[in-house]
Formats: C-alpha cells, sequence, structure tokens
C-alpha cells in the first residue's frame, strides 16, 4: 500500500467563523430572551402549548399564507417564549444587538414595497456547519482543504498574471501540471497534486460546557473614506441599503477548539511507469511546506486587513493586540512549519480567495453602470454587535492551525492558552449562565409536562363522563321508547325535578310554586284520569314521594294526604 503521512491538526479560532450549510434559524423555530437564542422543533409546540393555543395556532396556520400569516405566527410565538424556552433543545448566546434588533422587529413589518405591498422583517439567523447528532460546529476538511489549495496555488504562481481567459480549470491546470491544452484530454485531474492531501472534517473539542458559537452582525464597511461633493462620508451599497446578514459563528479565543487529521499520500517506489499519472514530482507537498505556504499567503493578508481597519478605526483594539503577540510568540514555529494561519468561511475577504497578481474583482456600481474590475475589494464585511457599529469590529474567519504527528503527544502552549484565557473566561461566564438557565428551564419543563399530563388526564375523564352519559341516554331512551305514555310522563316529571334540584343547589323551592304544582298534577290525573293501570299509579306515588321534597318545602305527611298517595298505591 502507499504509506500516508498523518497529522493531528489542533484548530483554535482566532475570530468569528462561518461555514455555511444552507440551514438557517427561523424565527418560528426559535425565540431570543436574555441575550440567548433557544431553539425548538414543530414537535416542541405540542407539549408546551395548552389545548387552547394549540388550537389558536391551527387557526394561524390555516389561514392565507401571506405577510400577515407570518407575522401574526411570530408573534403568536414570541408571546409564548417563556412556554417554549423550557422545551427548547439548543441555546446559543446572541450580542445584544442582534437581540435587541429581534426585540423591535419580530412580528413587524420592515417596510414597503412601491404599490403597498409589505416587506417582512427577514430574522433568519445562518448557522455555521454543525454535527447534527452533538449540535456542536464543525469545520469542514473541504473548506480547509479550499483555503490550503488557494496559498499553495499562490506559491507556484509566484504572483505572476494569469494568460488564460477560459476560467479556473485552465489556469489553475497549469499551476499544478493536471491541463494541457495541447493534449487529449486536456484535464488529467489524476495529476491534480491536492489528490495526495486530505483533510477530515474536524470537530469541536473545545472545554466541557462552553457555548461553542454565537450569533453575530455581518456588516459592509468601505475600505476607504470617500466622501460626496458636498463633504458628506459616502456609505457602501450594503450601508446605504441597510444591509446586513445574522450569522452564528465559532467563537474566537477557544484554545484548540477543534481536532482534525490530515494525511498526506506518499508515492514511495511507484516508479517511472506511472509518472503520467501521478502528479509531478516537484508538486508533491509535505506538511512544512504546505504550513509555509498557507502562513506566507495569508498572515500578509491578515496584517494588512489589521493595519486597514486600524486606519480606518474599525478595529477591535484588545483583539488586534492579543493577535499581534500571538504572531511573535508563533513566529518560530510558523517559521517551521509547526504551526499555519489559514481563513476560511463566508466574508472570508476576496484577497483570501484570490492569487496576488491574478485578482480580478467585480466592483458592483450604481444601477445601469458597468462594473469594474479591480486587483482589491473596496469593501469589508466584518463581525459586529450591532449594524450601525462603526467600531470595536472583527473580521471573519481566521484560524491558528498546529501540526502534530498523529502518532505523538502534543504539549500543551501556554502562551496560547495565555492569549485565549480572555475569551475563554467571558465564554465561561456564559457556561455559568447558560447551567442556570437549563436548570431553571428543565424545572419549568417538569411543572408544565405535570400540568399537561393532568390537562391530558382531565381530558380523558371529561372523555369517559361523556361516553357514559351517551351511554346512559342512549339506554333511557331505549327504555322510553318501551314504555307507555302514562310511564313516559312519569319519567318526564322525575327529570324536571332533578334537573331543578341541581339549579337549586341544595335550596328548595317555596310550596304552591310551579313544580308542586307539577306534582299534584300528575297526582290527580293517575288519580282520575282513564288508563291508567295499578302498576302506573303506584310508580306516580313513588315519584312524587321521592322528588317532591327534594325540590319543593313540604310537609310530606300532609301531602300524601292531599294528594292521596295511598289510593295511588291501592292501600286505602
Amino acid at each position: 500500500m502507499t504509506p500516508l503521512s498523518c497529522y493531528r491538526l489542533h484548530i483554535t479560532p482566532l475570530s468569528p467563523v462561518h461555514i455555511g450549510t444552507g440551514e438557517s434559524y427561523e424565527p418560528t423555530n426559535y425565540v431570543i430572551e436574555d441575550g440567548v437564542l433557544h431553539e425548538f422543533d414543530t414537535g416542541a409546540t405540542l407539549a408546551a402549548f395548552s389545548a387552547q393555543d394549540r388550537k389558536e395556532l391551527l387557526g394561524i396556520a390555516n389561514s392565507d399564507p401571506n405577510t400577515e400569516m407570518i407575522q401574526t405566527l411570530q408573534r403568536f410565538f414570541h408571546k409564548r417564549r417563556e412556554a417554549l424556552m423550557a422545551h427548547a433543545e439548543h441555546h446559543v448566546p446572541v450580542l445584544p444587538g442582534v437581540a435587541a434588533l429581534y426585540a423591535r422587529r419580530i412580528g413587524q413589518t420592515a417596510n414597503h414595497e412601491a404599490g403597498g405591498k409589505k416587506v417582512l422583517n427577514r430574522l433568519e439567523i445562518d448557522r455555521t456547519g454543525f454535527n447534527p447528532v452533538t449540535r456542536q460546529p464543525v469545520l469542514y476538511g473541504s473548506s480547509l482543504k479550499g483555503a490550503i489549495r488557494t496559498a499553495l496555488l499562490d506559491r507556484v504562481n509566484e504572483g505572476q498574471p494569469a494568460r488564460e481567459r477560459k476560467g479556473l480549470h485552465e489556469f489553475q491546470g497549469r499551476l499544478f501540471r493536471y491541463y494541457d491544452e495541447n493534449a487529449r484530454p486536456r484535464m488529467a485531474l489524476e495529476r491534480d497534486p491536492m489528490r495526495l492531501v486530505q483533510l477530515a472534517d474536524a470537530h469541536w473539542c473545545g472545554e466541557p460546557g462552553l457555548p461553542a458559537t454565537q450569533v453575530h452582525l455581518a456588516v459592509n464597511r468601505k475600505k476607504a473614506e470617500v466622501r460626496d461633493k458636498q463633504g458628506n462620508i459616502r456609505k457602501s451599497q450594503a450601508e446605504s441599503k441597510d444591509l446586513y446578514q445574522i450569522l452564528e459563528c465559532v467563537s474566537g479565543g477557544h484554545y484548540r477548539a477543534f481536532s482534525g487529521q490530515l494525511n498526506l499520500q506518499r508515492l514511495d517506489g511507484l516508479g517511472q511507469r506511472h509518472a503520467n499519472k501521478l502528479p509531478a514530482a516537484d508538486l508533491h507537498f509535505d506538511a512544512k511546506r504546505i504550513a509555509q505556504a498557507c502562513n506566507r499567503f495569508y498572515k500578509s493578508i491578515l496584517v494588512n486587513e489589521m493595519r486597514l481597519m486600524r486606519e480606518r478605526a474599525y478595529l477591535d483594539e484588545d483583539w488586534a493586540k492579543a493577535i499581534q503577540t500571538l504572531l511573535k510568540a508563533a513566529e518560530e514555529r510558523m517559521d517551521r512549519g509547526e504551526v499555519f494561519l489559514l481563513r476560511v468561511g463566508r466574508h472570508s475577504g476576496a484577497e483570501s480567495v484570490t492569487l496576488n497578481g491574478v485578482r480580478n474583482i467585480k466592483i458592483m456600481k450604481g444601477k445601469g453602470e458597468t462594473p469594474d474590475y479591480l486587483d482589491a475589494a473596496k469593501t469589508l464585511w466584518l463581525a459586529a454587535q450591532d449594524k450601525d457599529q462603526m467600531s470595536g469590529l472583527l473580521p471573519f474567519g481566521w484560524l491558528l492551525i498546529e501540526l502534530h504527528p498523529l502518532a505523538a503527544q502534543a504539549a500543551d502552549w501556554p502562551q496560547l492558552q495565555e492569549i485565549c484565557a480572555p475569551y475563554l473566561t467571558k465564554a465561561r461566564a456564559w457556561r455559568e449562565k447558560l447551567t442556570e438557565l437549563r436548570a431553571r428551564l428543565a424545572d419549568e419543563r417538569a411543572k408544565a409536562e405535570a400540568r399537561r399530563r393532568e390537562e391530558e388526564e382531565q381530558a380523558r375523564r371529561a372523555a369517559e363522563a361523556k361516553a357514559a352519559a351517551e351511554r346512559a341516554e342512549a339506554e333511557r331512551q331505549a327504555r322510553l321508547a318501551n314504555m307507555s305514555e302514562n310511564m313516559r310522563r312519569i319519567e318526564a316529571f322525575k327529570d324536571e325535578c332533578k334537573a331543578r334540584m341541581e339549579q337549586l343547589r341544595g335550596g328548595k323551592d317555596r310550596p304552591h310554586t310551579v313544580y308542586h304544582e307539577k306534582a299534584r298534577r300528575l297526582a290527580k290525573d293517575a288519580l282520575e284520569g282513564e288508563g291508567w293501570s295499578a302498576e302506573e299509579k303506584r310508580t306516580a306515588a313513588d315519584a312524587i314521594t321521592e322528588w317532591l321534597p327534594k325540590v319543593v318545602a313540604v310537609n310530606m305527611k300532609d301531602e300524601r294526604k292531599k294528594l292521596k298517595l295511598a289510593i295511588l298505591r291501592g292501600e286505602a
């Protein structure tokens, strides 16, 4: 087998990192409260809400799917956020500006288009790459490898302009010698040297319990100050349109927060007969060469970007001092190829994904104007706490990667730990807050589940009682159907008295009122009417004896005589 050189990667994020997945936190699947995003799934609504809430939610969901419906749905969830928080499956710290923006805009209309059409506030939060089982962030191997590829291409190219006009494959293929326009086929991808470089996804292995991500705003700022004819500073197009993005990011400053693996395939002993199917011998990159190429390419970008941000007063100076200390502490290791810088993810900047001497960045202008193509972007996308923030900003995407042979035990790096300490202190404070929050929410969830179980038990008992009442009524109706007219009249008298007794709640009517009169009329008709059998008369007497004193304040000894109940029974 072809041997491998294997390395463990210890990765420390230096600034917020967002590697997109196409997934997002939707405003109907999260709420923000007290600086924390609480994510829940749709099943939580069944557990968190009362029967009345679920009925109201169903009504909203069944309405016309328009802007008003979505606004109503957002407000519905936000109003019940306390109940939903208790059933959240994931909690993410949120910067103050994001929380304030959410509070102002949840369930509101952002603005109106021409013609009066409402435009809904977009409160989707783009998620960074994550492990769906652990819900912890992931740095995808493809992202790391893509950034390494850029640095290696730049090293091979040495700042020369591209002569190709047909696209990236021809240009990269020439540099890495897997494309030959005179050959058939022109593309021989098996000769791409990056096929020998294998990078696994890097998984979160930071200090247990620390929140791995935080929700930031991405804001756009001009690199150079531009003023209009009146002397006012011109904003970028994104600023003038109030465009920003809400991104979940891996937090910077977490010491060795990710662990990955780099495998380099060696081609020792394959011989010349395979040469036409293998990458060029001088492009078999070893770990040291990879690290040094990345440092050569990315370090200058980091230094230049920090300088520019400081000149424009955008830069978070505490962060800048920490990075400068780190670069000095890591200088020897970087020179030896043991440590390297990398930039990955969204808003890494056009300079970080294009080669020196080759950049041809499209710069959009006003509507209807022809775009410019320059060797540098005119704006920066920066991580912010507030959409109007102009200072204390951070760049996106910076990583510090340590290379260690896979079989060797990596020693700690005290200097790096010390540089990360202030950021870890903040993360530990968040951990304490989230621990207390989870405990409180667990208690509230237990209480909510107890209430739900009681509600379900009450509903079950009510259903059983209703079913029993329906059965009893069906049986009563069956009995009535088989009764004579006189017996049905007696049953009606008993039902009326029973209903009246329930209304009186322990009280009684005065004598000579409605129900007293009903008893007299029944006794008289049973005694004097035609067609009454002896059994029917006896049943009428028993019904009057039982029910009359329950609803009317009478002396039954006198009533028996007056109503001649003994005669009805055949006793006199």
